[in-house]
């Protein structure tokens, strides 16, 4: 009864609070309801019709001082994430109040753009947010098609110059890349920044292996998002009566999509998200084994949707790009290498230890609270150069080529091609005593690792990062000791500069057809400690190594993951497996040994497979067998004879 009581007094409460913020509401306005200098309203929101008939929501967010006659480029942003949220009563008492609130002010873009002299447009993608349509696939054909109708209604505006960019971060970014395709004259320069040039084997199925520790998580959002389900979003399986009033909360405070300008009842909004019918993302990752498997109930693969598929029409367009990359970003350093190496857009390439997004520096030597190199407006602030030159015709031609931070101390360098050309291959050989050395064995040998699937990088890896940008930790990797076989090199007699993709040639054996494999390189310091430097995943059924129906290469074996070319292991027979490591630029300092770990499971990202049948994996080293790894380590690292030098 007290209870009873309790809940009705608080509901008068929030009734009275509520005509208080109806009409503090009436009273106040927003940033984006100010009129600029040209008669504009500074932010827009609306629909744009695409080819088929689908609306498509978009915001606009003109610059604060747009004067009448002035003509500015646009900047455009295609998301699945809500192109901008509603603004609740409670939103606008708090801004009122000079609180922060959800939805209220520009976003990031358009805070940093606008001032800058540039317009901006987010969109809400088919099928997703406010627009209308449904959402089968991520980037499927129909839905990049839309954006020539949305550049087409921004060139049509008397505040457009007539040149539009495009840029994003992760999703965002690889919309932006992919806007190139539809072949738009207006589109002059794009920033792909953090995207994954092959999702699905970069950072969905790594090596062909189930990633849960992103996917899951993220098709969880994605789908409440498209529900515009803001309670599933802020307490994701909550239940019962405390559950239900922190999402009325929600809902008073977050608001859900943002509607269109004159559907303040939310009714064409309702309309839009009842044709959202979004397939479950992780099943359907789940399912695809290889690259040629189709998607859900889609007549496509995952393939026909990425960057490195639509190569023909992204060079036909001869956009420009402005690439930055994380090394430990899940694979996008090896995805923005691929594209540099294979497209011939004119590129300029970022590369350095920044987590998704850039908001944290990830080299694994650092002090876990170390800023990262560039802070937000350094990083926009080398994004707008590149478009001052390409939409506004201001500052010096960006400089095409690869700049690239190498991690524990290195520093900045530059490089036109890649790999980088001023480096030699070191290997080293894996040998009895579980022991790297610069020579083969001379005696043939073999370790076997019962498979622990207790083994793990952890829960702040490379591939968990891309769930909101989060840090990238690997804790001292000695707790790792018995749930991984190790090779231990000697002390290093100077410092070394590894730069590139390590490689790996492993002869092994297993007691199952298709086990998984993780090979880690690590270093070992004088003091006993292990850092993780860079790894390898591959599911042993994508180990066969060919020349053709390789989408790209970089510097490594060629893999297609095709159907076709499927080759389990036989079990108990030895088969030499060669793996390449995402891509790394490490300096390694003296004193310090390389070490080489192999493991059959990584709990705290990647799906464990095998489990009911306790598999042991076998490694086999010796003149037969001569298991190794090859270094790429810059010229004049090392002294001749530390390790067999193999020129490139």
């Amino acid at each position: 009864m007290r209870l009873k009581k309790a809940i009705a007094a608080g509901a008068a409460l929030m009734g009275g609070a509520l005509v208080v913020v109806v009409l503090v509401a009436q009273f106040s306005s927003l940033p984006g309801e100010q009129v600029t200098p040209s008669g504009e309203q500074r932010n827009q929101s609306l629909y744009v019709t695409a080819d088929d008939g689908t609306a498509i929501a978009i915001d606009v967010w003109l610059p604060e001082s747009l004067a009448a006659g002035e003509t500015v480029p646009a900047l455009i942003a295609g998301t699945r994430y809500w192109r901008a949220q509603r603004v609740t009563p409670l939103g606008r008492l708090l801004h009122w109040l000079g609180m922060a609130a959800p939805g209220v002010l520009p976003g990031e873009y358009p805070a940093f753009f606008n001032p800058r002299g540039y317009a901006v447009v987010t969109v809400d993608v088919r099928g997703t947010g406010a627009s209308y349509g449904v959402h089968r696939m991520e980037y499927s054909p129909t839905e990049i098609a839309d954006y020539r109708a949305v550049i087409d209604w921004i060139v049509s505006r008397g505040w457009s110059n007539g040149k539009v960019g495009a840029l994003g971060v992760s999703y965002v970014g690889t919309s932006a890349e992919l806007m190139t395709t539809v072949q738009h004259p207006a589109l002059k320069a794009v920033a792909p920044l953090y995207s994954d040039f092959d999702a699905q084997y970069h950072l969905a199925t790594p090596g062909g292996i189930y990633q849960p520790g992103f996917i899951a998580a993220w098709s969880d959002a994605v789908s409440a998002m498209d529900r515009n389900d803001v309670c599933a979003l802020a307490w994701p399986g909550a239940s019962g009566w405390l559950a239900a009033l922190r999402c009325r909360l929600a809902g008073h405070l977050y608001g859900g999509v943002k509607p269109v300008d004159g559907d303040a009842r939310g009714a064409r909004l309702a309309q839009a998200v009842a044709q959202h019918n979004t397939p479950d993302v992780q099943q359907a990752v789940r399912e695809l084994e290889f690259r040629d498997s189709p998607y859900a109930d889609t007549p496509w693969t995952m393939a026909d949707s990425q960057a490195y598929a639509r190569r023909a029409d992204i060079e036909r367009s001869g956009v420009p790009m402005f690439v930055i990359a994380g090394w430990l970003d899940a694979a996008t350093a090896d995805g923005a290498l691929a594209r540099y190496t294979h497209f011939s857009n004119p590129q300029s390439l970022i590369l350095a230890p920044f987590s998704h997004g850039g908001d944290h520096d990830t080299d694994p030597f650092a002090d876990i609270h170390r800023p990262p190199l560039w802070s937000f407006d350094e990083h926009y602030g080398a994004v707008e150069a590149f478009f001052a030159y390409y939409l506004k015709g201001r500052g010096a031609p960006p400089v095409e080529g690869i700049r690239y931070h190498i991690m524990n101390g290195g520093g900045w360098r530059f490089s036109e091609v890649w790999p980088p050309l001023q480096r030699d291959r070191w290997d080293y050989y894996l040998a009895g005593d579980q022991r790297l050395q610069p020579k083969t064995p001379v005696v043939n040998g073999s370790q076997s690792l019962a498979v622990d699937f207790t083994a793990s990088t952890g829960l702040q890896t490379r591939w968990h990062t891309q769930l909101g940008g989060p840090d990238v930790v690997y804790t001292n990797r000695i707790d790792q000791a018995g749930k991984v076989l190790r090779f231990q090199g000697e002390p290093l007699a100077r410092d070394i500069e590894v730069v590139g993709n390590v490689q790996l040639s492993l002869y092994l054996s297993a007691s199952v057809a298709d086990p998984n494999l993780h090979v880690y390189l690590e270093s070992v310091g004088p003091d006993g400690r292990v850092t993780y430097v860079t790894e390898g995943v591959l599911r042993a059924i994508h180990r066969k190594g060919v020349d053709v129906d390789v989408p790209y290469r970089v510097d490594g074996a060629g893999r297609s993951y095709l159907r076709r070319h499927a080759q389990p292991l036989v079990p108990g027979e030895v088969a030499r497996i060669d793996m390449t490591l995402y891509v790394t630029a490490m300096r390694l300092t003296e004193g310090s040994r390389l070490q080489v770990a192999l493991a059959g499971a990584d709990t705290g990202a990647f799906e464990s497979r095998n489990i009911d049948h306790q598999p042991r994996l076998t490694l086999y080293h010796g003149p037969d067998y001569p298991s190794r790894i090859s270094l790429p380590v810059m010229v004049g690292d090392m002294p001749a004879g530390s390790a067999q030098r193999v020129l490139r």
